[in-house]
């Protein structure tokens, strides 16, 4: 066979890459040289070429591997990784035919004989992570993942489990992750490189003050604009605040909350009713004194109702809040609402606000609008005096909010206005349905074109589509997430100058969350910068010497976790968690000899069981089996689907179990349940708990996966200390 010839790019020789094809910048191949057969990180502001990156250090590193060795690269959305199936196949030389997109929506078999077939894999990280899960191939072939929006790698996201295993099974394989916001803080880009296996000299970034990408990129200018609450928002914004102190009052009067003082409102945070709730849940499920929890825990849900409620009048207006109380109305009148809203919809003076909101809306309608609506309608205006050609894309938190904004510029009387929604896949209502992925794919090309110019957009316009270049981004309320805060102004300044339009409201948290987002952003350059905070960041992690990963043993939980060890030649790191360990069928890390839980592979991780388990210092092991969940051999967990609950062959199941286990729960998941018709849940409810009565088995329904930890460490700590059931 005749070895095609290497080309040359400023330093890089390689087969691999169409020359001709390639804009040659000195960052990229920097950058590429410096990642190659290396676990590594790419932070660069969105618009200077990290897919370039990519398929850089891919070539670089298939030179370094056998011929046949797969690449594989992940992104969180189908049409992400359609854009990069089409650069890595315009700029590499390898045939097309070993290119191929694997998703959720091939058949599972069929993606098994693609994998072997192909060598340039593109993924969506949960369709990768099934199919590692369920054994389909393995990964001693890869030579690299590309892990895209790599900040994403956290929590029970695929990407952590991905990265796990891969390192497990080849060590040798190297990791890429590319972003452009990893975290403000030491720690979230610490807990990132330790997800992705990456050590600290080998994280590389960029802002765009940098003498070396400054030529590359577009000027960007950031405005912030703030408004004033109307007479009528103050009014009814004190209203409802009002209302929340009384329910703040008595949580404290009954010491749910700590703080003690007059105008709790302004001490006390969502954050911290929400923490709240999961503590009176626990207390409610335990067998200890109950005194006050049950009506605290209604307390405290409609201080919930009523903070969303404050913050869609500082943030949407009362157009909106009014829209909201008429579905609180209507949701309060089924039988199967919670006591919370059945309370509050009968509040007297949170019916006093409806009925002036809705006299408003009758008689004036402009006085329900909030104030930063009107400032948007002239800056677009404005913007498109200046430029007709121009494209907005306006970020919205609500689909209501997107919905009466898109409404509003359509009925504006503007002939310039050309405005659409933009929104996620799931329909909320039949006036709210969602967007398929065909259709969002339509609308961007719509507005690629010009037949619209403003794309009214929720989170989902803010990472992972090919929106067309903005001139200019409006935030019409406000992030306090640093990573959002990035990939929102990232839509804009790409090719051409951009803009970057912030909306508040003076003195509300809308106010508060712009700071804090812009302070955040300040100090994620500082912590990628500058080595003494990463050097801080990093400072229980060795980097000077060769140490192979310890096996991790479930049985020793109670000494404190080893800090993971790099090498500059190795990278390797203690494994987190890993498919062998998930398998009987595989070779597995040591665990104990009886270990006292045992989960099966398949038990779902929206639980998160796993993670609570390490925390609390319960030895597990994982297998594959029918079973979901035993505890010491004597007592056995099963998680059923209550809508195919099968009565008839569960009891057959449950009688030939009985003469092993003596304690069998049965536990149906409610947890992400979703009415298909009104009263659903409630009707399987009340059969699930005969059932559970009529044979003499404990049937259990949950809400919140709390109550299934809850639930199962009760039985573990009870049959650890008595010995038996």
């Amino acid at each position: 066979m005749i070895e095609p010839e290497k080309s040359k790019l400023e330093g890089i020789t390689t087969s691999y890459l169409r020359q001709d094809n390639i804009e040659s910048r000195k960052y990229q191949l920097d950058i590429a040289k410096k990642c190659a057969s290396k676990n590594s990180l790419v932070v660069l502001p969105t618009g200077l070429g990290k897919t370039i990156i990519g398929v850089f250090v891919a070539a670089l590193t298939l030179e370094n591997f056998p011929p046949k060795s797969k690449i594989l690269v992940l992104a969180p959305t189908r049409p992400l990784i359609n854009q990069h199936y089409d650069s890595f196949r315009n700029l590499m030389t390898i045939s097309e035919e070993l290119f191929v997109v694997l998703t959720g929506k091939i058949n599972s078999e069929k993606r098994a004989v693609l994998f072997e077939k192909n060598q340039i894999i593109f993924y969506t990280p949960q369709t990768l992570r099934n199919d590692l899960v369920n054994l389909r191939y393995s990964l001693k072939d890869t030579c690299l993942i590309i892990f895209d929006e790599a900040h994403h790698a956290t929590g029970d996201y695929a990407y952590t489990f991905i990265a796990d295993e891969f390192q497990y099974q080849n060590p040798d394989g190297a990791i890429l992750g590319l972003t452009a916001s990893p975290g403000a803080s030491k720690e979230k880009i610490r807990i990132l490189c330790e997800n992705l296996y990456v050590p600290k000299e080998n994280i590389h970034t960029r802002t765009r003050k940098d003498l070396d990408v400054k030529s590359y990129l577009k000027p960007m200018d950031i405005y912030k604009i703030g408004v004033n609450l109307t007479e009528l928002m103050g009014q009814t914004y004190y209203a409802v605040q009002s209302l929340l102190e009384e329910r703040l009052q008595y949580l404290s009067q009954l010491s749910f909350i700590n703080t003690k003082s007059d105008k709790l409102y302004a001490k006390i945070i969502r954050k911290d009713l929400l923490t709240l709730n999961s503590e009176l849940t626990r207390i409610i499920k335990g067998d200890g004194d109950k005194t006050g929890a049950y009506s605290a825990l209604s307390v405290n849900a409609q201080g919930l109702i009523l903070y969303h409620m404050l913050e869609l009048i500082e943030q949407q207006g009362l157009d909106v809040l009014l829209i909201y109380l008429t579905k609180m109305k209507a949701k309060a009148r089924k039988k199967n609402s919670s006591k919370a809203l059945k309370i509050l919809v009968s509040d007297h003076r949170l019916n006093q606000i409806f009925i002036e909101l809705k006299k408003n809306e009758e008689y004036s309608s402009e006085n329900l609008v909030h104030p930063k609506y009107y400032a948007l309608e002239s800056l677009l205006a404005q913007e498109f005096e200046n430029n007709p050609s121009s494209r907005v894309l306006v970020f919205v938190k609500l689909r209501d909010s997107v919905k009466n904004i898109t409404i509003k510029l359509e009925t504006s009387g503007s002939l310039v206005f050309k405005p659409t929604r933009f929104v996620g896949q799931a329909t909320k209502s039949k006036n709210d349905k969602g967007m398929s992925q065909k259709r969002q794919l339509e609308v961007l090309e719509m507005f690629k074109k010009g037949e619209y110019n403003i794309l009214v957009s929720t989170n989902v316009g803010e990472e992972g589509l090919d929106i067309a270049e903005c001139d200019l981004v409006v935030f019409y309320d406000v992030v306090a997430s640093e990573i959002r805060f990035i990939q929102r102004k990232g839509r804009t300044a790409r090719h051409r100058e951009g803009k970057v339009i912030i909306l508040y409201c003076k003195g509300t948290h809308d106010e508060v969350y712009m700071h804090i987002a812009l302070t955040k952003l300040k100090k994620m350059n500082v912590n990628l910068k500058g080595e003494k905070q990463l050097q801080t960041a990093y400072s229980d992690i060795s980097i000077d010497t060769i140490e192979e990963p310890q096996p991790v043993s479930t049985s020793d939980t109670n000494k404190p976790a080893q800090p993971p060890k790099f090498s500059k030649n190795a990278n390797k790191k203690e494994v987190q968690s890993s498919l062998h360990s998930f398998s009987q069928e595989l070779p597995s890390k040591p665990v104990s000899s009886q270990p006292e839980v045992k989960i099966n592979v398949s038990f779902p991780v929206k639980f998160g069981l796993r993670k609570k388990f390490q925390k609390d210092g319960i030895p597990f092991t994982t297998v594959k089996s029918i079973l979901d969940l035993t505890l010491f051999d004597k007592a056995l967990v099963q998680i059923i689907d209550p809508r195919t609950f099968d009565r008839i062959a569960t009891l057959k199941k449950y009688a030939l179990l009985s003469t092993k286990y003596k304690l069998i729960a049965s536990l149906f998941d409610f947890v992400d349940f979703e009415e298909q018709f009104e009263s659903e849940e409630k009707l399987l409810k009340r059969k699930i708990n005969d059932w559970g009565k009529n044979n003499d088995f404990q049937a259990i329904t949950i809400d919140l996966s709390e109550e299934l930890y809850f639930v199962v460490k009760n039985i573990y700590l009870h049959v650890k200390n008595e010995g038996g059931l």
